[in-house]
């Protein structure tokens, strides 16, 4: 491949933004799909909503799931012109095509929960209005995750998640990996840098490296290097002589600035961070920087408001935070990719996170199809929140049942350690008081168990205890043991609260006789919708 010869221009190296949130939307459900091939060009007969916004928690469209449109007019400066220009989506769910001044800009499909963005630099008009058009469908789907109906949380269509048109100088930075490795005896660190460039064509490129406290904004070190690409990647090391680390009860974060360098000088400032921590498996125990811990932790489940649903504001899920924090939480886990905004909270107040790609007990056997969407949902969930401190690990599942192949698990764990992130990998199962020594789970980082004895799993209570031996005895064999989820789920179980409490002081005793347990996850902080639903009405 030949090497990029680069027009600059000189840059500002500054990164304008124009949020498209809140009012000035206008949208209108499709059942009959009639604005294919018309409505890109504006959508009549809308009502004016605000984004984020999802129609599945609006009066007579709570159980929609087909093809929706929004439009916007937005102007776009007269100075960007000459720049370069993305729109940027943090989530729409689920299958979306974008129009820009009618003509498509992109689109989406198979995965709603992740982020996605378009170049529309010569789509727009440039000191003028421009009209933005989203046609967005949650019908169930084959060929998504979440697979067809089978998932138990909303299938809320719409624009879930902010939009944003962003407009950079010169050869813009896509992302900086930052992979710390800290020396405990003295608080050092060396770090190694991947920088990928929106441009993948530019094979050569000078950068200055300057990393920041966070808090205040003070630099710790910096690095000026001309670095070659590989596979489109640009890769150096940074030596840190003493850093502080993140913990839970001390969740230090740090900045790292990249600046790109061009003939004409600064070309584009990128900022994202990150913090120094270890986390290693030593037989049964977790150690976080070299301490055993064990994490008590609570699930939550965003999207259960019943005002706004999965466009949930910021102000939501800080409450969500705060209620895990004052309840001595230190962990929990998603069953699907989550706003940036609320990870950036667990970063913030010092809370373990796994992540997880909502493949969720069915297909039992993936096809080609469906396994490459998986690798490309977990490319895009990893890209997006590699340097979070808070994450524990990339969950690749949970509960699938009826595999007639296994292997599909060793090869979605294999594709995310290619990432050589500084998180683990896991498999969430509910099956290892069964399987034992053939549970998927024990071919991740961490083995793990959904434990649900005396309810979901049968039985009673008495009988977790006798399993949690079978299952260390037989299966864990010295390694640790992370019960990825337990709670009371009503109306199906019934008792209330009085039960509920009895079972959850139950089985943390049990589970606080066990040593080899390195963490619990009571299901769930919040009582949660669900497309299935309990009463088969509305929301």
């Amino acid at each position: 491949m030949a090497v990029a010869v680069l027009a600059f221009t000189p840059g500002r190296a500054q990164r304008d933004t124009v949020a498209l949130d809140g009012g000035g939307w206008t949208f209108r459900t499709d059942a009959d799909s009639a604005g294919w091939g018309a409505w890109q060009a504006g959508v009549p007969g809308g009502r004016e909503v605000r984004v984020p916004h999802t129609w599945n928690v609006e009066d007579g469209t709570e159980r929609y799931f087909g093809l929706a449109w929004y439009e916007r007019h937005t102007e776009v400066p007269a100075a960007w012109k000459g720049r370069r220009v993305r729109l940027c989506f943090d989530a729409v769910y689920r299958d979306m095509v974008c129009y820009v001044n009618g003509r498509e800009a992109g689109r989406n499909t198979g995965t709603g929960f992740t982020p996605v963005s378009f170049d529309v630099t010569p789509l727009l008009r440039y000191g003028a209005s421009n009209r933005i058009v989203v046609a967005v469908s949650n019908r169930f789907s084959e060929h998504a995750f979440p697979y067809k109906a089978s998932f138990d949380w909303p299938n809320d269509g719409g624009i879930i998640r902010p939009v944003a048109l962003v407009a950079t100088d010169g050869v813009p930075v896509r992302y900086a990996h930052i992979r710390p490795d800290v020396d405990l005896s003295d608080s050092s660190a060396v770090a190694s840098v991947k920088i990928r460039l929106w441009d993948e064509r530019v094979r050569r490129a000078d950068f200055t490296l300057t990393v920041l406290d966070w808090k205040t904004r003070e630099p710790v070190a910096e690095k000026r290097v001309a670095l070659k690409a590989e596979d489109g990647v640009f890769t150096t090391g940074m030596v840190f002589e003493k850093v502080r680390l993140w913990h839970f009860d001390a969740p230090n974060l740090y900045v790292m600035r990249v600046d790109v360098h061009g003939p004409k000088g600064l070309q584009d400032r990128y900022e994202t961070r990150f913090g120094f921590r270890k986390l290693a498996i030593e037989g049964d125990r977790l150690l976080l920087n070299g301490e055993p811990v064990r994490l008590p932790g609570v699930e939550y489940m965003p999207g259960s408001h019943p005002d706004y649903g999965m466009a949930e504001p910021v102000g939501v899920m800080a409450e969500a935070v705060r209620l895990m924090k004052e309840l001595n939480c230190v962990v929990t886990r998603f069953h699907w990719q989550q706003d940036a905004r609320i990870l950036d909270m667990m970063d913030e107040q010092g809370m373990l996170v796994q992540e997880e790609l909502p493949w969720w007990q069915q297909p039992g056997d993936p096809n080609p199809e469906l396994e490459a969407l998986l690798k490309h949902q977990l490319d895009v969930t990893v890209e997006r929140d590699y340097n979070r401190p808070s994450i524990l690990s990339w969950g690749v599942s949970n509960e699938v049942y009826q595999n007639t192949d296994k292997s599909i698990y060793q090869r979605m764990i294999d594709h995310a350690r290619s990432w050589n992130t500084n998180a683990f990998v896991t498999v969430v199962s509910n099956q290892i008081y069964t399987t034992l020594a053939n549970d998927e789970s024990l071919m991740a980082d961490i083995p793990t168990w959904n434990d649900y004895s005396g309810t979901w799993h049968g039985g009673d209570r008495t009988q977790s205890p006798v399993r949690l031996d079978e299952i260390n005895e037989k299966a864990l064999k010295g390694r640790p043991l992370l019960i990825t989820e337990h709670g009371l789920c009503e109306p199906r179980f019934v008792g209330g609260d009085p039960r509920r409490i009895t079972e959850m002081t139950y089985h943390y005793d049990a589970w606080a006789e066990c040593p080899f347990v390195m963490g619990c996850i009571y299901f769930s902080l919040n009582d949660y919708r669900t497309h299935v639903g309990e009463s088969g009405r509305g929301r």
